[in-house]
């Protein structure tokens, strides 16, 4: 069963230490209350510190939502009694690293490339403009398998993934707006995602890397 579909329930009264909440999720009790938990405490702190790395407001909140992501996915590598917030931190490094190489990978349009008017440059340009072509066709089934796969999700799912990931929506408003806890929503665009990653990995060969939606 769903961690997400089980029975509600609550903790017992008192706080929870870092280490049991993760031992929590690990179990698979208490996921989306534990996950809620860890980002109210450490959320903002996680917040400042990719901003300070990634120098950008909007895609630092992207990165500490997939930062908790990660905690989630990753809890299992987490060893209990450690300096958990030290942990926490190394994985919104690492988060924050991979965002920036992620952007300077993003390659600029042709028309910004200053070729010589030469034969030589002239052959490179149409070769570029050859396989971009050819990519566009592609990446044109791509799409169109893809929102096929969209609109094969589960309900739950197909809602918050259309609206975090596919409309920029926050995952607190999100959240706020169907009721439910933002460790609900992580777990959802996390199973949403590894769904149409096995829906469309025929398509995935023939494409030079998983779009970021899929990955």
């Amino acid at each position: 069963m769903d961690s997400e579909t089980e029975a509600p329930t609550t903790f017992a009264s008192g706080p929870r230490s870092d280490d049991e909440l993760m031992t929590s999720i690990n179990k698979g009790q208490h996921v989306e209350e534990s996950l809620s938990i860890i980002q109210r405490r450490y959320g903002s702190q996680v917040r400042q510190f990719i901003r300070s790395i990634v120098r950008d407001e909007w895609l630092a909140q992207d990165v500490a939502q997939e930062t908790f992501v990660k905690v989630f996915l990753k809890s299992n590598l987490y060893q209990i009694g450690t300096n958990f917030r030290a942990w926490v931190f190394e994985v919104a490094r690492n988060q924050a690293l991979s965002a920036l190489r992620s952007k300077r990978r993003i390659p600029r349009p042709v028309t910004s490339l200053n070729f010589m008017e030469s034969e030589d440059g002239l052959n490179i340009l149409d070769q570029i403009l050859a396989n971009t072509n050819n990519r566009a066709l592609e990446e044109s089934e791509f799409m169109h398998a893809f929102e096929n796969a969209v609109a094969n999700l589960k309900d739950h799912y197909e809602s918050v993934f259309r609206r975090c990931v596919i409309h920029g929506d926050s995952y607190q408003e999100v959240a706020s707006d169907l009721n439910i806890p933002t460790g609900t929503v992580a777990i959802r665009i996390m199973r949403a995602r590894k769904q149409l990653y096995q829906a469309l990995s025929p398509h995935l060969d023939r494409l030079r890397r998983p779009p970021a939606c899929v990955q």
